[in-house]
């Protein structure tokens, strides 16, 4: 949920944070840990799980779902020991601005070629998630910081009148960092639509989940 005390008292982070959701946070990842979370990912490839829906529904805890195939790996020890790191989570409280955030997991999420997320919101309440490319040149999410937090009934009128995979205006996107940069993706994937193309290649990302106490 989007912060509401008066810009004031919020730190110039925070003010960023809650107007566009989304910031790169640089040199939080070591060559060493990519380099075993993405071997990790390829041995629980045979572990995904299949994520597929074919309807759109706007629900009471304010997720709004759309058509969706894709899959999700559970995270391994290496995954599970960088989501609950002290300096990364350190990193992302400072970076976003919110003081509070404390880590819930992660998960690798899988796309094969033609694979896709429509226009939706999160259904996992996080503030925050985290996220990097375990595959070079993964094609950018789109996303939408103008929906910042609207309605069910307002998405599904964008949806109605833009498509599932909206372009032009003030829709844009963003390209999540490829984890061999050391670099991670913070953004406000449970407040801000966003949505991912049908794929012309293989992909996978990692994402971590931070909750505002």
């Amino acid at each position: 949920m989007q912060n509401t005390e008066a810009p004031a008292q919020q730190s110039p982070r925070r003010a960023a944070w809650n107007r566009i959701g989304t910031i790169v946070i640089p040199d939080v990842l070591s060559a060493d840990r990519f380099t075993a979370i993405k071997s990790e990912a390829a041995e629980r490839l045979d572990k995904a799980t299949p994520h597929v829906h074919d309807h759109t529904a706007a629900h009471r805890d304010g997720s709004f779902a759309t058509p969706v195939h894709c899959a999700f790996i559970e995270p391994g020890p290496a995954l599970e020991t960088l989501a609950y790191d002290k300096e990364l989570l350190s990193a992302v409280r400072e970076h976003t601005g919110i003081p509070r955030l404390v880590p819930r997991g992660g998960a690798v999420v899988g796309y094969r070629e033609g694979d896709f997320q429509c226009l939706h919101l999160d259904s996992i309440k996080s503030t925050v998630t985290v996220a990097f490319a375990l595959t070079e040149d993964l094609p950018a999410m789109g996303w939408a910081p103008h929906l910042y937090n609207a309605s069910g009934d307002v998405l599904g009128k964008v949806v109605a009148d833009h498509g599932m995979f909206p372009e032009g205006g003030e829709f844009t996107t963003l390209q999540h960092p490829y984890g061999e940069e050391g670099a991670v993706r913070a953004f406000a994937g449970y407040s801000v639509p966003h949505w991912r193309r049908p794929m012309t290649s293989e992909g996978l990302l990692v994402t971590m989940e931070f909750f505002d106490l």
